[in-house]
């Protein structure tokens, strides 16, 4: 009896772990990270006084946009946590203010990219198209365990703390290399 318990259990086992993963999240905060890090460290490449006014307000605004969106996947991570509430039940609206914060950042994006030089417009095209193609295209894939948790799908907390204490170290970067690069253009315009 022991015995077959024991060979149930390794072969549902990789079945279990599998659905556990099956999720599919395509964590973007890595690639919207190195490309602040790149601005930052490339602004004296496509810096000119021209565009400096345009640049500095494009920047203030992308920063604001990432802060929101930051914070706003903080309070909702914190408040399934704190109401214990279990995998299944949707919540399109939470889900549709993620998705459209993530728009803002994505158009906020957009107009900094349109003032830098060809490698870092690539490079913001590249990551603004994973964004969109994760928020517009075909199929169930995710930006985060979140926002696949609050479409209803079986979400451990384990994995929305790990996704959600990654990313959010992240953003904070991002927030922190943007803040740093329109300190480094304004300094710049003077």
């Amino acid at each position: 009896m022991l015995r077959s318990i024991l060979l149930l259990l390794i072969t549902l086992l990789p079945a279990l772990h599998a659905s556990a993963q099956s999720v599919p999240v395509e964590d973007v905060s890595i690639n919207l990270l190195n490309w602040s890090k790149h601005l930052h460290a490339d602004a004296d490449k496509y810096y000119t006084r021209e565009k400096h006014e345009e640049l500095t307000r494009n920047l203030e605004a992308l920063e604001r946009e990432v802060t929101i969106y930051m914070k706003t996947r903080k309070r909702l991570s914190d408040s399934i946590f704190r109401h214990n509430i279990a995998p299944g039940k949707k919540d399109p609206e939470n889900l549709d203010l993620l998705k459209t914060q993530m728009g803002e950042i994505i158009r906020q994006m957009r107009n900094v990219t349109d003032l830098t030089n060809d490698a870092l417009r690539a490079e913001g095209d590249r990551v603004n198209d994973q964004i969109f193609n994760v928020l517009n295209g075909e199929g169930n894939v995710y930006l985060s365990y979140l926002e696949a948790f609050m479409n209803g799908l079986d979400v451990s907390k384990k994995q929305m703390t790990l996704d959600g204490g990654t990313a959010y170290d992240r953003l904070q970067q991002t927030i922190g290399q943007l803040a740093a690069t329109r300190d480094k253009i304004k300094r710049k315009g003077k």
